[in-house]
């Protein structure tokens, strides 16, 4: 696969994991799955249905002034159906997908048209996970230590997606789950602490290295001379690769009131666009790639308080800062905060436990335990 010429134009890429064009739709349920807080034993228990909302923090009158354009408020919308295949106590795989559409409530220049519905890009996602070690004796279950292998395909079912000329991304991953007591199961709160520590290789089909339509769209002058249409929409290379670490840490601090943060270094990998020579009227003029660096670093970082409903309903208030290490004006940014910067609120239906309550199938044996972890999104 021959790479276009490069142009000036750049179109910052949202990388290789395709996402839709609004930022506060981050979740990746399949990751936030922890077997202890089980609320019944359907097999396609952990099967939710989210309304997200979320908006630009200075959009609430934090941070500094920015262009209001940039200033956005939407509601995203999730059903992510989980069953699980193999469900084991000690051994589990479970295959889950997220389908879902935005709303851009807000008039910023995400979308051509005002309050414009967008699907999102479709994911297919497999777990294996598997319990290495538990804690006996008077400490029974109070430390435990899970691991689990995850894989995950995207499919370009958001126009940001399909209209770059993306066929689908693959990521496959480990992930490391430890919990560790801190005043144990019979605590109101604080009862134990949960890390999660995962990393990731994403790599993006498309085709090209850079983003096309699939339709000329403008006349370019070719390296020969000649004036031929082009379909290429940016003279950057989209990100093809994509390394992700992350850390997720989970904490109940009244009973059924939890915490939960995560830290994520998401590096990405572009092609490297080579510079060249045009044959013009006087000779050849040569010229060089504009597309800038290509290794592009992001970070994330995610803090939320979670509040179960009667097991039916998760509401789930946070802040998000997902951004370029580097910013546009070649400083580096704040880890913590961005003019990217979200508040979002989730409302989360657990179809399971509903389910279980209106049909009385699937109910769990009643047994002490802790506060449930947040049920946030996944870096």
């Amino acid at each position: 696969m021959e790479p276009p010429s490069p142009r000036t134009t750049l179109v910052p890429d949202a990388g290789p994991v395709p996402s839709p064009a609004v930022q506060w739709s981050q979740g990746t349920a399949a990751d936030a799955v922890l077997e202890e807080e089980e609320e019944t034993t359907l097999r396609w228990r952990a099967s939710t249905f989210t309304w997200n909302q979320g908006g630009s923090t200075t959009l609430f009158g934090v941070g500094g002034e920015y262009i209001p354009a940039d200033q956005v408020y939407g509601w995203d919308f999730t059903f992510r159906p989980n069953f699980y295949v193999l469900d084991r106590p000690k051994d589990k795989v479970s295959v889950s997908a997220e389908i879902g559409w935005v709303t851009e409530l807000t008039n910023s220049d995400i979308t051509t048209y005002y309050r414009e519905p967008q699907f999102k890009d479709v994911a297919l996602n497999g777990r294996y996970s598997r319990e290495l070690w538990e804690s006996g004796g008077a400490n029974r279950g109070e430390y435990k230590t899970d691991a689990a292998m995850r894989l995950r395909l995207i499919l370009p079912t958001s126009p940001a997606s399909w209209n770059a000329g993306k066929y689908f991304t693959v990521s496959v991953g480990p992930q490391i789950i430890q919990k560790i007591k801190l005043l144990g199961s019979k605590a109101d709160g604080l009862n134990n602490v949960t890390a999660t520590f995962g990393v990731s290789y994403a790599h993006l089909f498309s085709e090209s290295y850079t983003a096309v339509n699939g339709e000329p769209v403008r006349e370019r002058m070719t390296p020969s001379g000649e004036v031929a249409p082009d379909d290429q929409l940016t003279g950057a290379s989209l990100a093809l690769d994509r390394l992700s670490t992350s850390l997720q840490v989970d904490l109940p601090l009244y009973k059924d009131l939890s915490l939960g943060t995560s830290f994520a270094l998401l590096s990405d990998f572009k092609h490297e666009l080579k510079g060249g020579c045009v044959t013009t009227a006087t000779g050849c003029a040569p010229f060089d790639s504009s597309q800038g660096p290509t290794y592009a670093p992001q970070t994330a970082f995610d803090v939320s308080l979670n509040y179960p409903i009667f097991e039916v309903v998760d509401l789930t208030l946070g802040y998000n800062n997902t951004n370029l290490q580097l910013g546009y004006d070649g400083q580096r940014r704040n880890f913590f905060y961005s003019p990217e910067a979200q508040f979002y609120l989730d409302i989360t239906a657990n179809l399971d436990v509903i389910y279980s309550k209106v049909t009385g199938r699937g109910k769990k044996v009643e047994k002490p335990g802790t506060a449930s972890a947040p049920s946030r999104r996944q870096l």
